[in-house]
């Protein structure tokens, strides 16, 4: 976990978090209570949406209209204190519908192999290594290709409200050292894929759930792709993907601190009331 500075954060809210509906440590209530006591204004729940393939990290689909009403349920319990909403993190291979909620977060975690198995982004490492052996000629860059592919397909087609962890295949990249971020074909593929994301009007997620838990050194995206972001007109939104109560606000003063320097001035959060419009701004300084 990151050592935050002794400042609190400007942002105090989360539009991404998880809980035991799907592969969060806690539940719904218990992480509502600690968004509260740390003092949020708004908490969006966006547990991992129904899928066919990987029970152990989505929503039962035969749960997930509990989900929504333990949500909420949560959401009467502190009305007028914390604004709660309904989201959900949707995988371009989920078979949910994001209609029946306040907004959801677009992610791509899984690549399909032609047999039909599903292989994991962001999970385990010697399974992505023997998928890109297998199915990308050993080139671990042809693979980074296929999931921004992937990824600005989905986003351009689902018009989601948030763009969820943008380069997560930086992950494994740290893991197998499969490519060089820092070669001209690969930046130039992320940043041709932003912008194309861009003409959505999403919100990008400064996601600091990577450096809480120990395994990134800075937020999801990278600082370049974020100082694109802002030469673009793009607004950003900073979320910690919290699956542990104990981390909900971890990497938030470096995240902003991060934005500042690259000349931001404001970052978006969800409204701290539900009688207004459901994204507000708030000041970094």
């Amino acid at each position: 976990m990151i050592m935050e500075k002794n400042r609190i954060s400007c942002t105090l809210s989360s539009a991404h978090v998880h809980t035991d509906f799907c592969d969060g440590k806690n539940t719904a209530r218990e992480m509502a209570l600690t968004a509260y006591e740390k003092g949020f204004v708004s908490l969006g729940f966006t547990s991992h949406a129904p899928q066919t393939f990987d029970p152990a990290h989505c929503i039962d689909p035969a749960r997930e209209e509990d989900y929504k009403a333990e949500i909420r349920s949560i959401q009467q319990e502190y009305a007028g204190r914390m604004a709660v909403y309904i989201g959900i993190e949707r995988d371009m291979l989920s078979c949910a519908d994001s209609k029946g909620y306040d907004y959801f977060i677009a992610s791509v975690h899984y690549f399909t192999a032609p047999e039909g198995e599903y292989i994991g982004v962001d999970g385990a490492s010697d399974k992505l290594q023997q998928y890109i052996n297998e199915y990308c000629c050993g080139d671990g860059l042809k693979m980074a290709k296929q999931y921004f592919s992937l990824f600005r397909d989905y986003v351009i087609t689902s018009k989601p409200a948030i763009i969820g962890h943008f380069d997560l295949v930086r992950y494994n990249n740290l893991i197998l050292s499969l490519y060089d971020e820092n070669s001209p074909e690969y930046t130039s593929m992320e940043l041709d894929t932003l912008r194309t994301m861009r003409e959505t009007d999403a919100l990008l997620e400064v996601n600091t759930g990577g450096v809480a838990r120990g395994y990134m050194k800075e937020p999801y995206p990278a600082p370049f792709l974020l100082k694109a972001w802002l030469e673009w007109g793009g607004e950003v939104i900073i979320s910690s993907d919290c699956h542990d109560k104990r981390l909900i606000d971890a990497g938030y003063i470096q995240a902003e601190e991060l934005l500042l320097s690259l000349g931001y001035d404001h970052a978006v959060r969800l409204s701290s009331s539900l009688e207004k419009y459901m994204w507000e701004q708030v000041g970094l300084r």
